[in-house]
């Protein structure tokens, strides 16, 4: 039994976008529904994403929510924390959803770590991918059904609303000639360069 929210409708779209259903996937449906509730979701840019993480999570946040990088309502800011900040526009709501963190005891990983051992029987390894792929699934039910507090902290965006998606102009840079986003173009001794020609240059000058 999922918690409330969490319908097969959403697991199955996820899982369509994402390719394969996962802990990491369960993270974001489990976050996206919470946005689905309390905030809505964006046909366009009405919500904002902040997420401080490229883990599956994100592609959940995109199916399910309409926060998607190209509209240019997702936002990575990359923390390596499972962190994800929400904006409505029209009145200001705001949420970061912070995953709490408990140390791991190993004994989850643990299959995963000793099906390196080239020592292994068929029959051990068989065995062992069993108690993994257990442990994979039981670690999806939890993440799916444990209540949200148990699972997420709400706290204040560490953040302000990002401003809406933006169209800028396209320069050519002078480098390797190619088109680049006028906001990501290097001013480098008179010359217009992108980001790649830059760090060339500075790579060949520290040789």
């Amino acid at each position: 039994m999922y918690a409330p929210g969490i319908a097969q409708e959403l697991i199955d779209k996820a899982v369509a976008f994402h390719g394969h259903w996962c802990p990491g996937l369960s993270i974001g449906i489990r976050v996206a529904a919470w946005v689905m509730q309390h905030m809505g979701t964006a046909a366009d840019e009405e919500i904002v994403a902040v997420t401080e993480t490229d883990m599956c999570a994100v592609d959940a946040i995109q199916a399910l929510t309409g926060c998607t990088f190209g509209k240019g309502n997702l936002i990575f800011r990359d923390r390596g924390k499972v962190a994800f900040s929400f904006f409505r526009r029209s009145d200001g709501m705001k949420a970061r959803i912070v995953q709490i963190f408990r140390e791991d005891d190993g004994r989850t990983r643990a299959p995963a770590r000793i099906l390196e051992d080239p020592a292994l029987s068929t029959e051990q390894r068989a065995e062992l991918e069993r108690e993994r792929e257990a442990l994979r699934k039981q670690h999806i039910e939890h993440l799916l059904s444990a209540p949200f507090e148990e699972l997420f902290a709400i706290k204040e965006p560490l953040c302000d609303m990002p401003g809406t998606a933006r169209r800028l102009p396209t320069i050519r840079c002078e480098g390797c000639g190619e088109g680049v986003m006028s906001s990501r173009i290097r001013d480098v001794n008179g010359r217009k360069l992108c980001i790649d020609c830059e760090n060339s240059l500075t790579s060949d000058s520290l040789l």
